[in-house]
């Protein structure tokens, strides 16, 4: 039945909601096991297959799908947007955790203070970078993009995100080295 998802694209296209409609029936089942294999919680799976199917109306004007059927495009989707959302709720839960600890009175107040201004060097020295560098360390490291998922949004080559990342990386890493030096 995938041969008339290109005829649902065209009326979705044309903002028909009942075309979302059927293509929710036809593939919400194997969006949401693709999204609970991703996130691996019910709650956030089924928060995540809504997220899609959101996604595919407001990109309706703009999807393009190869073939006859939209499942690829809708399972690309899932699996970008879970990566998302599990780094999201890493450094939330990570972020709590901290916070958790410091307001416990657990941690040591001089180690806090010597933490927090460690990240702030750790901060400097990325904003010292280029806009580029900044941009691939952004995409690279904290959205864990491959270098040639980075290269294809930058619209430049494999080569140049993998050699600006390392010189990036090297430059972060000696004024971390710098700062403990000094302070450790």
């Amino acid at each position: 039945m995938p041969a008339d998802d290109l005829a649902l694209l065209g009326r979705l296209a044309q903002g028909d909601a009942s075309a979302l409609s059927v293509l929710y029936e036809r593939y919400s089942r194997p969006v949401y096991a693709r999204a609970f294999a991703t996130v691996d919680s019910r709650p956030d799976a089924e928060e995540l297959m809504q997220d899609v199917f959101l996604l595919l109306w407001k990109k309706r004007r703009k999807v393009e799908i190869y073939g006859a059927s939209v499942l690829p495009w809708l399972l690309v989707a899932v699996r970008y947007l879970g990566m998302n959302r599990r780094r999201h709720n890493l450094r939330r839960s990570a972020d709590s955790l901290t916070d958790r600890a410091e307001l416990a009175g657990g941690a040591d107040p001089e180690r806090i203070v010597a933490h927090r201004h460690f990240i702030e060097v750790i901060e400097a020295s990325i904003a010292k970078l280029g806009p580029i560098d900044r941009a691939i360390l952004q995409l690279c490291v904290v959205e864990g993009l491959t270098y040639k998922e980075a290269a294809v949004r930058l619209q430049t080559s494999h080569a140049v995100v993998r050699n600006r990342l390392g010189r990036a990386r090297a430059s972060v890493r000696a004024d971390a080295a710098a700062y403990l030096g000094e302070e450790g």
